[in-house]
């Protein structure tokens, strides 16, 4: 090594040492070399030779391997979001990984097709994230109404119901097998395919109705004057929407199929509380009877 091709070395070794994030210098897929920055629970010294294919599952090494395309082709910066969860990337997990970490990635493709890949820990920025719109009345990832902001609209609506001898149903949507999506697709490819699920319900739905995150992997859809029989078609035209859906991502296209629980207001004396227990009871139903089917009410 020449004493210019040192310096340049001890140049970049001191930037590596000053810097908090996770760096990794990577070579025809192949770690040559990893400065933890603020990871201590890293296992660096273990790092060095492992290939991609060693270190991630292949839902997480598709997308990644898109990333440094993107990266090669445009010559330039590319950012993204990325998670580590212990139980999906068992290489990190082994290496110390013990918690769902999120980073900022940057990836960026040297002229003699070096990667460097940077990954800065912002755990403390996505809690900050979710305090914030856990007191907001909209899904951060979908962009539907949260169970937050469902609750006053269901109180309000039975409330008016029961006074004027109305009715109202509620459907409660739940997405068959996904964490098998996850699994197969990347909780990427997950959470993308419950913002396409919602887009697609908006333009099925009324405009009165009231679409909602319940859960993680449940849709709320609540329809004002609508009786059991109409929910229990309403519920089926869901399910068909949602076995038709095909949504294109890199690991391939992702299809799902629903099962759906129905509730409709039984009178005077029903109330939000009431209509919520009969339509998780419905709905496990239907999960329990294989999916992909609307459960409604005993009368």
């Amino acid at each position: 090594m020449s004493e210019e091709q040192k310096q340049l070395t001890d140049s970049f070794n001191a930037l590596l040492a000053l810097t908090s994030d996770l760096v990794f210098v990577i070579e025809d897929e192949t770690v040559r070399i990893v400065s933890p920055g603020d990871e201590d629970w890293l296992l660096v010294s273990e790092l060095p030779g492992k290939t991609l294919e060693d270190l991630f599952p292949q839902d997480f090494l598709t997308l990644l391997r898109g990333y440094i395309r993107t990266a090669r082709e445009q010559r330039q910066v590319v950012k993204n979001e990325l998670v580590f969860r212990p139980d999906h990337q068992h290489a990190f997990k082994a290496l110390g990984l013990k918690e769902v970490i999120w980073f900022h990635s940057r990836i960026i493709v040297t002229d003699d097709d070096r990667l460097i890949w940077s990954l800065r820990n912002i755990n403390d920025r996505k809690k900050l994230e979710r305090r914030i719109t856990s007191q907001a009345q909209r899904d951060p990832l979908t962009g539907a109404y949260n169970r937050r902001a469902l609750m006053p609209v269901l109180e309000q609506n039975i409330a008016q119901a029961q006074r004027y001898d109305g009715i109202c149903s509620m459907l409660l949507i739940d997405v068959d097998d996904f964490s098998g999506i996850n699994d197969e697709h990347s909780w990427d490819g997950g959470d993308q395919l419950l913002r396409h699920m919602v887009t697609e319900l908006h333009r099925m739905k009324r405009t009165a109705d009231f679409l909602a995150r319940f859960s993680d992997d449940q849709l709320v859809l609540f329809l004002p004057e609508t009786n059991h029989d109409q929910a229990l078609l309403a519920g089926e035209r869901v399910r068909r929407l949602t076995s038709d859906l095909e949504l294109p991502f890199a690991s391939g296209n992702i299809n799902c199929t629903v099962s759906v629980g129905v509730a409709t207001l039984a009178g005077i004396e029903d109330s939000s509380e009431d209509m919520i227990r009969r339509v998780m009871e419905n709905l496990a139903v239907a999960r329990q009877s294989g999916g992909n089917r609307v459960e409604g009410e005993s009368f």
